[in-house]
């Protein structure tokens, strides 16, 4: 009977209240951020600039599929303020829809604001409960409201453009994946500086074989290297090639090519990709002075062959190992002096190495002197290639006609 009570209750209290959510919305009241960018206002060097790239639903394209000319796949908009929720909130004064931080893809920063101090961006973007920690972030000489507003990328939303951009980087070893948990443990961290990738536009051809080529040239985004900090403040840039001679021990298994000059030719080359790597950073006490070694590891396979080669096939692997050896070793040295001596910026992450590996010396004396003590390291590389293609067998196209005759005319002597 008081089962039969409780159960009758129970049913009348379902029937009573509503269900569903009460605060629901639909997709077409909703803006979805897709990308953001921050600068130092131009009009007053105090004030923030927010531009938000957000997506339009409206403007998917026409019930036959294709894009109408007069409508857009995102709507961008900007506003200025004291702080960086201040220009949003500005922003939202002038949105017919809620802005939602959710699915943005990446965070934008000008050089005129890194360079006066990053920490409002990570405060700010941190703390902001609907935002991704894996939204990646980067940084850019242009006005990053430019960045932003630019309609660049093969797919219909830009912010999800760029955001493939970084995910293919780790192809070229151009950039290292700098996304806002690492840049947050990075920022937090007492023994790392910031690293963070750099982003520009370039001019790209687009349709090509059309007759008018001038309209079909559009800008690009591209990743141009890294961005050097100190602390909160941005010192400057490596290149793309510098930034590739860090990503060897910096990067997430870097799948890289390189190309070697042939050993039979110097005026042809040899492609040869790079997978496997492995890195590994050892320190050691020298009289008290921190020494560091960068042992890199990996094996190789021979995508690309300019020329044919007499070489035995063992030969021409120990040659090119010995060359991709030297070559990925200079890459390295070069870019460690250039931080080492030229920024003077811990961004190796060689503190946290004497940290971990002698922590009584560390705690005792290093740290407090490692300003001084870290551009005057010495940093050593080894390098251990292993080519195990076996495609050598095979004559390049190139030279198989050639080959054929040379072969021909000797049978007919």
């Amino acid at each position: 009977m008081i089962r039969k009570l409780v159960a009758s209750i129970l049913l009348i209290i379902t029937l009573v209240i509503p269900s569903g959510c009460w605060d629901m919305r639909e997709i077409n009241e909703i803006g979805l951020v897709m990308a953001v960018g921050i600068d130092k206002s131009p009009r007053d060097p105090n004030l923030f600039l927010v531009t938000v790239q957000v997506a339009n639903p409206q403007g998917s394209g026409s019930s036959g599929g294709e894009k109408q000319k007069n409508e857009s796949q995102v709507w961008i908009a900007n506003a200025e303020g004291k702080t960086i929720f201040d220009a949003i909130r500005e922003i939202a004064r002038f949105s017919s829809q809620r802005i939602m931080w959710a699915h943005n893809n990446i965070i934008v920063v000008g050089e005129s604001l890194a360079r006066d101090d990053i920490t409002p961006v990570i405060d700010f973007f941190t703390h902001n409960h609907e935002l991704r920690m894996k939204t990646w972030m980067a940084v850019t000489p242009l006005s990053a409201g430019d960045v932003v507003s630019s309609n660049v990328g093969m797919g219909n939303a830009p912010g999800r453009s760029i955001t493939e951009v970084f995910r293919f980087q780790n192809l070229t070893g151009l950039g290292l994946p700098s996304d806002l948990l690492n840049v947050y443990h990075d920022f937090t961290s007492e023994n790392n500086n910031l690293l963070i990738s750099s982003l520009t536009l370039n001019e790209a051809l687009t349709q090509a074989g059309l007759a008018d080529i001038s309209e079909n040239i559009v800008e690009q985004i591209e990743v141009s290297g890294l961005a050097v900090f100190d602390k909160n403040r941005m010192l400057g840039y490596l290149t793309a090639d510098e930034a590739r001679g860090l990503s060897w021990f910096l990067g997430e298994s870097p799948n890289l090519v390189i190309s070697l000059p042939h050993p039979q030719n110097q005026n042809k080359s040899v492609a040869v990709e790079m997978n496997a790597v492995k890195a590994k950073i050892d320190s050691r006490l020298n009289q008290g002075a921190p020494e560091f070694t960068i042992e890199i590891s990996g094996s190789g396979h021979i995508s690309e062959e300019d020329t044919f080669s007499s070489l035995t096939i063992n030969e021409f692997k120990s040659t090119l190992e010995n060359l991709a050896e030297q070559q990925i070793a200079a890459e390295i040295r070069s870019s460690v002096s250039k931080v080492q001596k030229e920024y003077r910026s811990d961004v190796l992450r060689f503190g946290k190495t004497v940290h971990v590996q002698h922590k009584k010396e560390w705690n005792r004396d290093l740290k407090y002197r490692w300003a001084e003590i870290f551009p005057e390291s010495e940093v050593e590389v080894v390098v251990k290639v292993s080519i195990e293609s076996s495609t050598l067998n095979q004559v390049p196209l190139r030279n198989y006609k050639e080959l054929a005759n040379t072969n021909d005319q000797s049978q007919d002597k």
